[in-house]
């Protein structure tokens, strides 16, 4: 029996054995980066009714500078691939939190409306380049029975950094007016400078990107650290080497060939994906994240304190909630599906419950709908999103594509934030939150649909068991075959036959394809690996 093979039924009979510890010291490290994001949002939902009182701002400069930082992320999140792939993940990090750190202290010290938007940009920069690598950095020294927790590390420390975000603006609000939003936005300078050092001293390379520069004696010392034992790291090897022959064979402007001009299996992997990406926030995460004081404000809470105070309950739901949530993404019985479904399922009602509480004029019911929100948010919505993106793609097209989703999610993060409070003014409340119920509900129905579960498969295998779904399947005569070759003779015979899913028998594809298996996990992957 082939190793691979008899290590797989090793994994599904046995209760996986818990990665090194320091694979979850440098998972904390690298999602201290998402932290930053989490308080930048936090802090600036309670800045912003100082900011507004002190600059006299308008409801259209508000949204500007709230959703200036989502623009400005999106040519980041585009570099943050190539900058990752050229200087390595955690010298991108560094670049990030340099960036953020000098945005925040102009921010802080930012007299005029025109200053503050161009530290809120530089802000913008830093986290388009370290949002999509984190999670991506986690994703490639973790285990694939333990990706699913570790990654969701990244969600977590985002709910984290919003909580503090929250928390800062109750401590600090009892400041005079005139310079206590100076000292929210200044503390946010904090852990930028932390994920600089440990970015600098702390945390290594990851052995894909090490191995991809030739460094081999530095990546043979992180697979020491980061595998089991010396078989599991013999075999990370192995996938390793195969997967940069395999990339190779593609050079950069081909790789954006195929991310643009998909065939069929690697279009649904990027459907999925980028799906997901898109509707974490046209879910309306970031507005009500970002806009709760304000919307509590609207449904008649005046108090300032019962603004940020209630503001910070629902932070402190959205991270209770995660950490329920982080046990069962790799559970046998749950897993990503049903936990993301169920998660947007539930933020349809809570959204629907905000518009009700505006509707009968009650402020209770639409405080309960943002708190109900939050928890339902990340059930799922959260911490799969990232997960799915770093998981699914191939090697090949990793870095490109969860440059593309990371992208669509600032942009629709961006889109819904410059338009939000304009639209509750033009259509009421209750319009703009049961818009926001039919988005997570179209959610519910796209998820259904098109995803399917993941947990458990290795980062090299997703692109087989993706063809497996659409009926193609890598038998073992395929070892011998690129993942780039295999995928354009799958994708030419499902293109030749209308793109339907077929039952492949050998004769179709020659050699190439054997008869499709009954079982993903019966199927060796060999050489085909995505």
């Amino acid at each position: 029996m082939e190793p691979q093979v008899e290590r797989k039924i090793k994994m599904s009979q046995t209760k996986p054995e818990p990665p090194p510890a320091f694979v979850y010291k440098m998972a904390l490290c690298a999602c201290v980066n998402s932290a930053l994001l989490g308080y930048d949002t936090g802090v600036l939902s309670g800045a912003l009714l100082y900011l507004r009182d002190a600059m006299d701002l308008s409801t259209e400069q508000i949204e500007l500078l709230t959703s200036s930082m989502n623009y400005i992320a999106i040519p980041g999140c585009f570099f943050a691939g190539i900058i990752a792939d050229s200087i390595g993940r955690t010298r991108t990090l560094f670049a990030a939190s340099l960036t953020f750190l000098i945005g925040a202290l102009m921010m802080a010290g930012a007299n005029d409306y025109s200053t503050l938007f161009l530290g809120r940009s530089l802000i913008g920069i830093g986290v388009g380049c370290g949002l999509s690598i984190d999670p991506l950095y986690i994703a490639e020294i973790a285990p694939p029975q333990f990706r699913g927790r570790l990654t969701s590390f990244s969600e977590t420390a985002i709910n984290v950094g919003i909580l503090l975000g929250y928390l800062s603006n109750v401590c600090f609000m009892w400041l005079p007016p005139s310079y206590n939003w100076r000292i929210m936005l200044a503390v946010g300078a904090l852990p930028p400078l932390v994920m600089m050092i440990l970015a600098a001293f702390v945390m290594p390379d990851t052995p894909r990107f090490l191995m991809a520069k030739g460094r081999t004696e530095e990546a043979n010392n992180v697979l020491a650290k980061i595998a089991r034992n010396e078989e599991e790291a013999n075999s990370i090897r192995e996938d390793i080497k195969k997967s940069l022959a395999q990339e190779k064979n593609t050079s950069s402007k081909e790789g954006w060939y195929r991310v643009l001009c998909p065939g069929p299996v690697l279009r649904r992997m990027l459907l999925v994906t980028l799906g997901i990406s898109v509707l974490q926030q046209l879910s309306g995460v970031d507005v009500i994240l970002y806009y709760a004081p304000i919307i509590m404000e609207q449904g008649g809470l005046q108090d300032r304190l019962y603004q940020l105070g209630l503001t910070a309950v629902a932070g402190l739901a959205k991270v209770g909630v995660l950490f329920i949530a982080m046990h069962y993404l790799d559970h046998k019985s749950m897993g990503r599906r049903p936990l993301i479904i169920l998660s947007y399922a539930t933020m349809a009602i809570s959204t629907g419950l905000v518009a009700m509480g505006f509707g009968v004029d009650s402020v209770s019911l639409t405080i309960l709908g943002i708190i109900f929100f939050c928890g339902a948010f990340s059930i799922g919505a959260g911490p799969i999103c990232w997960l799915m993106n770093s998981e699914v793609l191939p090697l090949t097209v990793r870095a490109r594509g969860m440059t593309l989703g990371c992208s669509l999610n600032r942009l629709a993060s961006a889109v819904l934030q410059t338009v939000f409070l304009s639209l509750t003014e033009a259509i009421t409340p209750v319009g703009s939150f049961m818009f926001l119920t039919g988005m997570n509900l179209l959610g519910v129905a796209f998820l259904y649909t098109y995803m399917p579960e993941t947990k458990n498969k290795t980062l090299e295998e997703m692109y087989t068991f993706f063809a497996n779904i659409l009926g193609v399947s890598a038998g073992e005569k395929t070892r011998a075959q690129s993942q780039i070759e295999l995928e354009g003779k799958a994708d030419s015979v499902i293109e030749s036959k209308g793109g339907k899913p077929l039952e492949l028998g050998g004769e179709e594809l020659g050699d190439e394809v054997a008869p499709q298996a009954t079982d993903l996990e019966d199927v060796d992957l060999g050489d085909s690996k995505a």
